[in-house]
């Protein structure tokens, strides 16, 4: 939870910073910027953990099988 809410506001710094650069200062604008942004994507998930979630997936196959599906 606390995640979600740290990435999210990593997101609206982002927004912040292009505010303040379009009406204020465009150099403390960019520099919220580009700070909030390489904070935003150090905040996402690895394809690593996608792969396991993937390889999770093929293992219950059996499990993620509908009647629609068929």
């Amino acid at each position: 939870m606390i995640r979600a809410i740290y990435f999210a506001l990593n997101f609206v710094m982002i927004f912040l910073g292009v505010v303040l650069a379009i009406h204020f200062d465009l150099w403390i604008g960019l520099s919220l910027i580009a700070l909030f942004t390489f904070k935003f994507f150090l905040q996402l998930p690895s394809t690593e953990s996608n792969r396991k979630l993937d390889e999770s997936f093929k293992r219950n196959k059996k499990q993620m099988e509908f009647k629609f599906d068929k």
